[in-house]
């Protein structure tokens, strides 16, 4: 349990960017947010908050209690998994966003929300490996995290000259998948192994890479028709 004890401060970090990442479009207009909104932002939010009190309880002894939010938590992550796919239809028809990036933006949440649920019933399969089970919670990051990462960046995007959104997005995207990809990377070197945690993270956040070129396809725009039509 030793070499987990600082973990809950470094997942201070995406607990912080999820915040300040999502700062201007919900925390700062809380009250104007839609219903479906305040339950994936209020879940998803919750979620890295567990995250940080997890890992601090069972490295301070007190398992029981770590035992008990791990059952809360199973409730919350079906929020935000739940919440996450009924805001994709919304996300598809918001007419502010150009068409390709629609498209390109709901091939991404569709494999950013089912690539978080994989993982956390893999950390409940896992539940008596420590191991095992510390790297697939703490591999929900890089599931739930890029939204608000990619928010973030945007305002050091525009101030570099991007003023199209159709380029705004797939660089920005882009960007945030290539953090995760190294974030990633510099834990499978530190721990000296691929953990299948982590590669399943890295391959997802290829996605993010993709966006433009996925959300031009006709055959990913007759599906996402076909799945998320209101």
């Amino acid at each position: 349990m030793t070499r987990y004890k600082n973990v809950h401060l470094w997942l201070l970090i995406p607990f912080l960017i999820s915040v300040v990442g999502f700062l201007p479009s919900y925390w700062l207009r809380f009250s104007e947010a839609a219903w479906r909104h305040h339950v994936h932002g209020l879940s998803a939010t919750l979620w890295f908050v567990f995250l940080i009190v997890q890992p601090y309880l069972v490295t301070r002894g007190q398992v029981t209690q770590h035992r008990r939010m791990g059952m809360l938590a199973l409730i919350l992550a079906g929020a935000v998994v739940a919440s996450g796919l009924d805001l994709i239809p919304y996300n598809l028809a918001n007419d502010r966003i150009p068409e390709v990036a629609r498209y390109g933006l709901s091939f991404v949440d569709m494999i950013l929300v089912p690539g978080f649920a994989l993982a956390v019933v893999q950390a409940v399969l896992s539940a008596k490996r420590i191991d095992d089970h510390s790297r697939w919670i703490i591999s929900t990051v890089f599931w739930s995290v890029p939204p608000a990462l990619f928010r973030l960046l945007l305002g050091p995007a525009f101030a570099m000259g991007f003023d199209n959104f159709d380029a705004v997005v797939p660089f920005v995207l882009g960007s945030t998948g290539v953090i995760n990809i190294v974030v990633l990377a510099i834990l499978m070197i530190r721990d000296k192994r691929a953990h299948p945690a982590y590669l399943l993270a890295s391959f997802g956040s290829v996605a993010l890479m993709l966006p433009t070129v996925v959300g031009d396809m006709d055959w990913w725009r007759q599906l996402a028709n076909a799945l998320f039509t209101m």
